[in-house]
């Protein structure tokens, strides 16, 4: 079993490249981000995130039916760790998000989050509710994929909390799919990882620092079965995909088969063999 920290030489090594990464995310957005179409820039979206992950030697393994490439409004609905979920959803398939306020504050990725089209919610206004509800529904019924973290806090990927059923209307009104997905975040051996989710209370540079120092690490995601929004009230459908998300996370969907995306991992000694389960 790998040690529970990277060491020095490691920790530096992905500091740096991450660095790295966050300067090329920044020319992209601000310079060739205008010259591409919408199609494109999901292209470099996704292909930069992959290679976020790979930074940060965090592996993707996909079960249940995974979004075909040509897949269009669909409100993903998923369960919250890290801010490395939205990473690795975007890994896979380009998603908007909605995200808290206090996200567009932080230093450059705020920033970059709200030039790629991030849709930023003060959580204690009811006018912004009305605001923000409005404008997802805008964007599904343009074809846009949008994702929602209906926990509004971030959980240690071995429960839930309190699903809350706001947003999901915009689903309802403009008569999206809604895709449940199921985010963990595993060491090699199989065990759950808490230790890498990002709390509250945590600031964005502390949860870097963790993730930094973090073994190598597989990020689960289990996207169960799709539904209709007509299929019920945005009650219900808030339910269903928290019930739907639990079941996943308690392991009942199997692995389908291996990421389809071609990761080039660092030399790193807490990264295992790539044929490790």
């Amino acid at each position: 079993m790998p040690s529970l920290r990277a060491s020095r030489v490691t920790q530096l090594k992905r500091g740096s490249r991450l660095v790295l990464q966050l300067l090329k995310g920044l020319l992209l957005v601000g310079c060739v981000f205008p010259h591409l179409r919408p199609s494109e820039q999901d292209v470099v979206i996704e292909s930069w995130c992959r290679e976020v992950l790979d930074v940060l030697s965090i592996r993707l393994n996909l079960r249940g039916e995974w979004p075909p490439e040509k897949v269009s409004s669909v409100m993903f609905v998923a369960n919250h760790v890290s801010w490395l979920d939205i990473l690795a959803i975007n890994a896979c398939r380009r998603v908007r998000f909605v995200a808290k306020s206090e996200v567009r504050q932080w230093p450059l990725v705020g920033w970059m989050a709200a030039r790629t089209g991030t849709i930023f919610l003060k959580r204690t206004s009811p006018r912004e509710w009305a605001r923000v509800t409005k404008s997802v529904s805008a964007s599904l019924r343009h074809g846009d994929c949008i994702g929602l973290f209906p926990e509004e806090t971030t959980s240690d990927g071995s429960d839930l909390h309190t699903y809350h059923s706001g947003l999901l209307e915009s689903a309802v009104a403009s008569e999206a799919l809604i895709w449940p997905v199921g985010i963990s975040y595993h060491r090699f051996d199989g065990s759950l990882d808490t230790d890498i989710a990002c709390s509250d209370s945590q600031s964005l540079a502390s949860s870097i620092v963790n993730v930094l120092a973090r073994p190598a690490t597989q990020v689960r995601l289990a996207f169960t079965d799709p539904v209709e929004s007509s299929s019920g009230d945005r009650r219900e459908l808030t339910a269903w995909c928290h019930q739907s998300i639990e079941q996943s996370l308690a392991g009942y969907l199997p692995p389908t088969r291996t990421s389809p995306y071609p990761l080039q991992y660092p030399t790193d000694e807490s990264l295992p063999p790539l044929t490790a389960a």
